[in-house]
């Protein structure tokens, strides 16, 4: 593993973001995750992913951001995990005991993760639409399948 290249990918990754167009699918690949937690609320890992899930919001107005009860943790990129247990430990500081659930945009190792991530019930590694050009426009149109992590 590159240490260089992870990084490389983690901001490519996060600058996609200041297109309205890959915002808005990141936005819709998340909520076709979130499809299979219909009543959890939703916090983000990390700041990059508050504004993906800014979008999400938008989208869906009735999502619950309060980490109150069932919770989706998301974030953009994951590598080894450390926001996510960070965000887990967070919401169990607050006193959250109900099930929580990882979701990631963003895989930055080319392999799976090596381990479960502590207090997680699920994990998830979407695998988001194909890159857009110029913010406007998909350059092609992607399998936006999703994939659990072990």
């Amino acid at each position: 593993m590159d240490i260089l290249n992870v990084l490389e990918r983690g901001s490519a990754n996060v600058t996609l973001h200041d297109g309205s167009w890959s915002l808005r699918l990141s936005a819709g690949a998340l909520l076709s995750a979130y499809d299979s937690y219909l009543g959890y609320s939703i916090v983000a890992a990390s700041p990059q992913a508050e504004r993906v899930l800014g979008a999400v919001m938008i989208m869906r107005p009735e999502v619950n951001a309060s980490g109150i009860g069932p919770t989706v943790i998301f974030d953009v990129n994951v590598a080894s995990g450390t926001l996510m247990a960070r965000a887990v430990q967070r919401l169990r500081d607050r006193g959250n005991t109900s099930r929580l659930v990882g979701v990631a945009l963003h895989s930055l190792l080319r392999e799976q993760l090596p381990h479960q991530i502590d207090g997680l019930a699920d994990f998830v590694v979407i695998n988001p639409p194909d890159e857009v050009s110029d913010g406007r426009q998909p350059a092609q149109c992607g399998n936006r399948g999703i994939q659990l992590a072990s």
